[in-house]
């Protein structure tokens, strides 16, 4: 035990001096449109007909982002339920509503606050949406990095998806082949 112990400061200590040297890898945030983002999840999950929607209501960045995500509903004939995160005690309690009440078949995650920010929110959602095998469709490369599924990003015009091959198996799913061109592969192992 002793041993894992000091290989385990080692490791510590070689990531620290890496990222002390050349930086920490920038997350690509997920500024896809919720049109976008939910024609992906339903092209990766053609059957799903409910997805939970984790963002902050009271957030200032909100704007418009209710009504798009309904007209994206009714695009794709998918049922989002809303789950409001003001705090972190919400993300518990909302997975647990999302899963347990509506059945939800894909959890989706709008990092609009610093709640859903935190590395807290992400490695609870990540861990659980994975031991209920639910697909988690994240707010950034750093989730997908982490074990999220997937995560939809629009670059200069151009939209891409991340996507965790790790957890896919895990979930039996497959990226379409004719979005190959498209997908990045952030974890493979």
């Amino acid at each position: 035990m002793h041993l894992l112990k000091k290989i385990a400061v080692q490791l510590s200590l070689v990531l620290l001096i890496s990222a002390a040297f050349f930086g920490t890898p920038e997350a690509l945030e997920s500024n896809a449109t919720p049109l976008q983002s939910l024609f992906m999840i339903k092209q990766m999950l053609p059957q799903v007909q409910t997805v939970g929607l984790m963002y902050k209501q009271s957030a200032d960045n909100n704007g418009n982002l209710l009504s798009q995500v309904k007209r994206a509903s009714a695009s794709f004939g998918v049922k989002i339920v809303l789950a409001d995160v003001e705090g972190l005690p919400d993300v518990a309690a909302q997975f647990r509503d999302l899963t347990g009440s509506y059945h939800v078949q894909a959890l989706w995650v709008i990092q609009n606050s610093n709640v859903l920010g935190s590395s807290i929110a992400r490695d609870y959602l990540i861990k659980n949406s994975a031991l209920k095998g639910i697909p988690l469709f994240a707010p950034n490369t750093d989730w997908v990095s982490a074990g999220a599924c997937a995560a939809v990003v629009t670059d200069g015009g151009n939209t891409k998806l991340y996507v965790n091959q790790k957890t896919l198996n895990a979930l039996g799913l497959k990226v379409p082949e004719k979005y190959a061109s498209v997908t990045q592969v952030l974890a493979s192992n």
